[in-house]
Formats: C-alpha cells, sequence, structure tokens
C-alpha cells in the first residue's frame, strides 16, 4: 500500500523539484509553496470479498532550498493528512489520523529521507490498528538503506486493514 497518499506527496515533491530545477532562483531565502488536498473515495487496495476506500483531507507544504548560486540543493516536503479508510459492502470504517510525513530530497547526494508518523490508524473507540512510524532513507532507486521505528512491509499493510475491517 506504500499509500497512495506518500505515492501522491512523493510525486508532487518530484514534481516541483523538476519545475525548480529548471530555474535556478536567486541567492536568497528558500521557495516555499503550500496546498491542500482531498482524496474523495478512492479505492486503494482489495480485501477480495470487499474494497478498501480512502476519504481524507491533508495540507502539504514543500520548501525549496538553494546554493549561492540559485541551484536548488534541497527539497523539504512536510504533509498532514486526516481521513476514514471504509468496508466497501459494510460500511465499518477505520479512522487515520493523524498521518504525518517529513520528506526531505537531497538534491546534490542523491538520497531521500522520510521521518513521521506515516499511518495512525484505529478503530474509533477501541484503538490502534495499524501504526508506522520511523525513519527511512533512500539512496536512489530500490528499498530503503536505513531503516529505524515500527515499519510493515507493504505486503502486510492491506492484510492488516482488510483483517480490522472484517
Amino acid at each position: 500500500m506504500r499509500t497512495l497518499r506518500l505515492v501522491f506527496a512523493c510525486t508532487l515533491a518530484f514534481s516541483f523539484m523538476c519545475l525548480f530545477g529548471l530555474h535556478s532562483a536567486e541567492a536568497g531565502g528558500p521557495i516555499i509553496e503550500e496546498f491542500d488536498f482531498v482524496v474523495d473515495n478512492d479505492v486503494f487496495g482489495s480485501c477480495g470479498d470487499f474494497l478498501l476506500i480512502a476519504n481524507g483531507a491533508g495540507h502539504v507544504r514543500i520548501t525549496t532550498y538553494f546554493d549561492r548560486e540559485g541551484q536548488p540543493i534541497r527539497v523539504l516536503f512536510q504533509g498532514n493528512y486526516s481521513g476514514t479508510i471504509t468496508n466497501s459492502v459494510t460500511g465499518a470504517s477505520l479512522v487515520d489520523s493523524p498521518s504525518v510525513a517529513n520528506i526531505t530530497f537531497d538534491l546534490i547526494d542523491g538520497t531521500q529521507t522520510n521521518v513521521g508518523a506515516f499511518f495512525n490508524i484505529t478503530v474509533p473507540g477501541k484503538g490502534n490498528v495499524y501504526f508506522q512510524v520511523g525513519r527511512l532513507v533512500f539512496d536512489g532507486d530500490g528499498p530503503p538503506v536505513f531503516i529505524a521505528g515500527q515499519q510493515h512491509p507493504p505486503s502486510e499493510e492491506i492484510a492488516i486493514l482488510c483483517s480490522a475491517l472484517r
């Protein structure tokens, strides 16, 4: 599930990196972009006999830092999300709130560092079902080169949510 939100966030951050990479900024402070987003009835997984449907909203702040020559050197993506995950057949739902991501793209070293509580999913009134928190470092394409915190393999993520919504 390396989720819709994270994929969406990374896609946006890379888009901004590409835009800023094509244009150098005058020496000075960083460029900050902020926007809100909505997830509306997005299907992001199948449990066999029902689908997982996401609904929610979040806020994103992207800060691009430049060197003295005005070339981008680092992009910081900060995002938060609150929403629900619903069983498409029964209407049972889980709460995903708050999910927080801080992702740094080092454009010089080519690394990506993800820090945050990426998923904080609970059954209302009963407690936590799925919690993914920590730090992941990527060095180019491929799996993380460093993992800390509570992380689940992507193959387990959907199974945990399906089990909670049965």
